[in-house]
């Protein structure tokens, strides 16, 4: 199998099985390096590569800032050069230097909404809209079904126990590009346990801060952490003065969106009306 097919398939697999990595591609190559154009070389999450962009420094470098990289989600280019003189920063001693692309490769966005009610229905298609994977999870098929979930990507009945608060293990994995929406009939607690100690990017909960605060006390009573509940988004969405279910729906996506892009959520003609504010003074 070629270099190409090789890490391309493993990139492939890799993104399939829910987990993050980094394509680092010899995007220009200049005096004596290493390996040619178009070199790829995948690197994993805890620093193991598939391929070669040619051994020594160069790649013991490149593995540490594509994992730097991963923690922040980002594409650059970065310069390394082999310097005869070996001064701060080299990679080498032969001469020359090669300009380095590391594109962080993640799944595809997942939206888990766990219990099919009201509010479930809009989430479901607006997430459709932004070609989200779209999940749902409920133990009611009446109300998790392919006739109230078209845009579905995949439904999952799940068996709660009510007398004694059991819900079964949710069937789907949550990867760190997985956005997990708790709007339940009455099985918030259990699915919040399950859902903090994953690795979701997001955890909602549809929840008056009453509610979600009995809810959080019982689960620090279990030894469950402080810093596992800070992880929970709740009240969920951001305040746009919703009521309906479909006005609660876009108030959770549009925070799910300013998470997703690490961003303030602040009306842009605060931020970059400034011009026309002066225009209209």
């Amino acid at each position: 199998m070629s270099e190409f097919l090789q890490v391309t398939k493993a990139a492939t697999k890799q993104i399939e099985s829910g987990n993050t990595c980094c394509l680092a591609t010899v995007v220009k190559a200049r005096g004596s390096a290493p390996r040619h154009l178009g070199t790829r070389m995948l690197v994993l999450k805890n620093g193991d590569i598939i391929g070669t962009i040619g051994g020594g420094t160069l790649e013991k470098r490149v593995i540490e800032d594509a994992v730097e990289l991963m923690g922040e989600d980002n594409k650059i280019v970065k310069t390394y050069v082999f310097d005869p003189k070996n001064r701060e920063g080299s990679v080498g001693l032969c001469g020359g230097a090669v300009d380095i692309l590391m594109e962080v490769l993640k799944p595809n966005p997942t939206l888990l909404i766990i219990g099919a009610g009201h509010i479930a229905k809009p989430l479901a298609h607006i997430a459709s809209i932004l070609e989200m994977k779209t999940v749902i999870v409920d133990d009611r098929e009446k109300w998790a079904n392919v006739e109230r979930f078209p845009n579905a990507d995949c439904i999952h009945i799940i068996e709660y126990d009510e007398e004694s608060e059991t819900l079964s293990t949710i069937p789907e994995t949550i990867h760190s590009n997985t956005y997990i929406v708790i709007t339940t009939w009455g099985y918030d607690l259990p699915a919040l346990e399950q859902a903090i100690h994953s690795q979701a990017a997001f955890i909602s909960l549809v929840s008056s801060p009453s509610k979600a605060r009995e809810l959080f006390k019982r689960l620090l009573a279990k030894n469950v952490s402080k810093h596992l509940l800070r992880k929970v988004y709740t009240p969920a969405g951001l305040d746009i003065g919703a009521e309906s279910p479909a006005e609660v729906a876009l108030s959770i996506i549009a925070e799910i969106v300013t998470v997703k892009h690490n961003s303030t959520g602040t009306a842009l003609h605060n931020t970059r009306g400034q011009i026309l504010k002066k225009l209209l003074a």
